[in-house]
């Protein structure tokens, strides 16, 4: 399972407590990464004891999908209507029209929309429908919450679909999906290209898909664009997965052919040049000279004469002209050679986590801090930054000795832990 779209999730979240939020309760099982963007009653002002609260809905990314999030939103009246992720896809290829122009062509993202739609008006004065009504009728909308619901999603795809955006929505819409009188709503999707995923791959009687429902019909549908390869569906058994009195319905689509391989631009690393003051690279940079006049069996006392000489008329013949120039040409070669052999890529040799890098930073605000006690130019910026991220804002209180001490001690046991744990730290922290 990749994508995770529920409805009528029932929860205040703000009022559950510590450690129960969605986000702790997905990263229990998504191993590899997750991405979620949950919806809810937002208008509600005292916390609910319980944590119950009618409708909210959440679309969730697990695992190697997560990865392919690009943005995500939610209904921003602040209703719990709807949440959604947008999907990075692959960048169309430019079309020639047919008036001979390019059209410029955006990328083919994917996006997941998971929606509750309410019930119908009842006698419940703290039903779903009651508060989206009263939130309406005080911003001077008269309109049905259901019809404004569906309003709303309309326009949303529609945006979309004018981005080049594909679309799968799953929602609890608490009215027959199955129906195909023109005002239904499986019809009003229809208008807007979205097509029930599960239903035009099978045919005949469709099962109840909340247990209270007695007229064997389904309330709840994933709709989906042309261009979302589906390649099968159905309906699980109640309780099968959720603890819920509505069916999981599912679909198993070709994310590959829906987005394309998405291949991000490679970061190139420039390696840094020849350093002058550091004598190892100096000392490496002569003995690989040194190895190259070997090899090309040049005296070192004519590699190191300047070209000037050789356009000097009347000191060097016409051929011993010629033979210089090619020696300076190897030798020029040999030098290029041996810088390049000496310079580095010092990124990606430690693999990263949040404890090596907490002592690296503290590492470095001690070194600066040393080195201010000593009279050198430092960022003072650079200073308060670490000394707030790491809450040491007395830091700057200790003497010169003190701060050598911390120094020594946090580069010691950042050495430590780079050459035993690092490769463990890391895998812990993923």
């Amino acid at each position: 399972m990749g994508i995770a779209l529920l409805a009528e999730m029932n929860l205040h979240w703000p009022s559950l407590r510590q450690g129960h939020s969605w986000y702790d309760r997905v990263k229990k099982f998504a191993t590899e990464g997750h991405f979620s963007s949950v919806a809810y009653y937002r208008h509600q002002e005292i916390p609910s004891p319980s944590g119950f609260q009618w409708g909210g809905c959440s679309a969730t990314l697990l695992n190697k999908v997560s990865h392919r999030a690009k943005s995500a939103g939610e209904d921003e009246s602040g209703l719990g209507r709807f949440s959604w992720i947008k999907l990075r896809g692959r960048d169309r290829q430019d079309t020639e029209g047919a008036t001979g122009t390019v059209e410029q062509r955006g990328p083919r993202d994917l996006v997941v929309i998971a929606a509750y739609r309410p019930n119908k008006a009842g006698p419940n004065a703290g039903s779903v429908w009651t508060h989206q009504r009263n939130y309406w009728l005080d911003q001077g909308v008269s309109t049905d919450p259901r019809e404004k619901f569906t309003e709303d999603v309309l326009s949303l795809v529609a945006q979309w679909k004018t981005d080049g955006c594909e679309i799968i929505l799953a929602v609890d819409a608490n009215e027959d999906v199955s129906a195909n009188s023109p005002t239904s709503f499986r019809q009003q999707m229809a208008t807007a290209g979205l097509t029930k995923a599960i239903l035009r791959r099978h045919h005949g009687t469709y099962p109840a898909t909340q247990q209270m429902n007695m007229s064997s019909t389904p309330i709840d549908g994933i709709f989906v664009s042309d261009g979302v390869k589906v390649t099968a569906g159905g309906y699980m058994e109640f309780q099968q997965y959720f603890n819920s009195d509505h069916r999981g319905l599912w679909i198993d689509i070709d994310l590959q052919a829906t987005l394309g391989v998405h291949r991000p631009a490679k970061c190139l690393f420039r390696p840094r040049r020849l350093n002058l003051i550091d004598g190892r690279s100096v000392r490496r940079y002569l003995k690989l000279s040194e190895e190259g006049y070997l090899q090309y069996n040049i005296p070192k006392r004519m590699a190191h004469l300047t070209i000037d000489l050789s356009i000097q008329k009347g000191i060097l013949t016409q051929a011993q002209e010629k033979a210089f120039n090619a020696v300076h040409r190897q030798a020029y070669m040999i030098r290029r050679k041996a810088e390049r052999g000496c310079r580095k890529l010092s990124m990606g040799g430690v693999a990263w986590s949040p404890l090596l890098q907490g002592r690296w930073d503290r590492m470095s605000l001690f070194r600066l801090l040393v080195l201010g006690k000593r009279g050198v130019r430092t960022s003072s910026r650079k200073i308060r930054r670490l000394m707030k991220k790491l809450g040491l804002t007395e830091a700057w209180r200790l003497s010169e000795a003190e701060l050598q001490a911390e120094w020594e001690n946090e580069l010691k046991a950042y050495k430590e832990d780079k050459r035993k744990q690092a490769s463990k730290l890391r895998q812990r922290h993923l």
